[in-house]
């Protein structure tokens, strides 16, 4: 081998020497003593080994600074026993809002989850593809209130140790602004019982079942007397307010079965599983007589009248409603504050 190749080949060596060397400060491990010492009193050496520090301080202040302004809270921890390692100054506020502290090492990340089978999810979605997205966690905190979290991590390693890192989005007021909205889409906007169209769905579901079963079903239609007076006279902020406490009053006295909705204007529907026309009428009986005798805000006292009908064989939800009418309309001609039965 001639003297120049040998040369190349020292040379080469030289370098990759020098660049892994260069890597381990890079990454923060150990370096190669042995370089150190081949090349410590090197001035060129020791500019660039100097060089290379104060760019991965530079770097590293950079990431730490981007980490802890990042808006979501941001957390580093232990893949094995979930101890925390880093967090940004979003999670530290999370904590302090939500009750808890963070002491040293004593913090751990189990004690953040009401569902500890999502972070063993977590956990083994990471050790299999190395990321996981939009996991949706239930968050526990020290006031035993909770908080719906969107979880995404990524598999890291910190000198050789398995690590996570985890960005936690608190998205507990959009799931509450989701249940409103089906909440909306189902109640009443006034007297927050179920709305006519709910109410239908559970019509033909319990005739359904009653078809499947034989089990015995009924409604009750309630109708409030003389409502059209009352809103002349007090106005229609009291009628509704009038609506109101008579839903409260349905539906605290009802079993926690039965379905209470508002049908239309004055009009509240109940619907009784497992109920006979007998039970029906003798439950129509009892809201009868709660009415009669409440003393309402404003208006005083006030009647209602009242239908039943109970499910037969083949009969449709429309004609079941129908013949609750009629019993209402019998109720209202013969003189209100009746229950009738059709």
């Amino acid at each position: 081998m001639n003297q120049k190749v040998q040369g190349k080949i020292m040379l080469n060596a030289e370098i990759r020497e020098l660049i892994n060397y260069l890597k381990n400060i890079v990454a923060e491990e150990k370096p190669d003593q042995n370089v150190v010492e081949k090349y410590g009193k090197d001035p060129d050496f020791i500019e660039l080994d100097e060089m290379v520090r104060g760019i991965r301080s530079a770097c590293r202040k950079h990431f730490e600074m981007i980490f802890d302004l990042y808006p979501d809270p941001t957390i580093i921890t232990t893949m094995e026993d979930g101890r925390l390692l880093y967090y940004n100054r979003a999670f530290f506020k999370m904590i302090q809002t939500r009750g808890k502290t963070i002491i040293d090492e004593a913090f751990n990340i189990h004690d953040l989850y009401f569902e500890l089978d999502k972070r063993e999810q977590l956990i083994a979605e990471l050790k299999r593809t190395g990321v996981s997205e939009n996991m949706e966690i239930t968050v526990n905190d020290a006031n035993n209130e909770l908080f719906v979290g969107l979880v995404s991590a990524q598999a890291i390693n910190i000198d050789g140790t398995p690590h996570i890192l985890s960005v936690i989005r608190d998205i507990t007021e959009i799931k509450r602004l989701e249940e409103e909205i089906a909440q909306l889409s189902i109640k009443d906007k006034l007297t927050q019982v179920f709305n006519r169209l709910k109410i239908d769905e559970f019509l033909q579901s319990e005739l359904e079942r009653s078809e499947r079963t034989e089990a015995p079903f009924a409604i009750i239609l309630v109708d409030v007397d003389s409502l059209r007076n009352i809103n002349e006279v007090y106005g229609n902020s009291v009628g509704d307010d009038l609506l109101v406490a008579l839903a409260a009053m349905l539906k605290d006295n009802v079993r926690v079965t039965d379905i209470v909705g508002r049908w239309s204007g004055e009009e509240f529907l109940i619907v009784l599983p497992d109920t006979d026309e007998k039970g029906a009428v003798t439950l129509a009986e009892k809201f009868r007589t709660i009415v009669e005798n409440t003393d309402f805000k404003i208006v005083g006292k006030l009647t209602a009248s009242f239908g039943v009908s109970a499910y037969r064989k083949d009969l449709l939800p429309a004609t079941l409603i129908s013949r609750a009418h009629g019993a209402r309309n019998r109720a209202k001609e013969k003189g209100r504050n009746r229950v009738e039965c059709q």
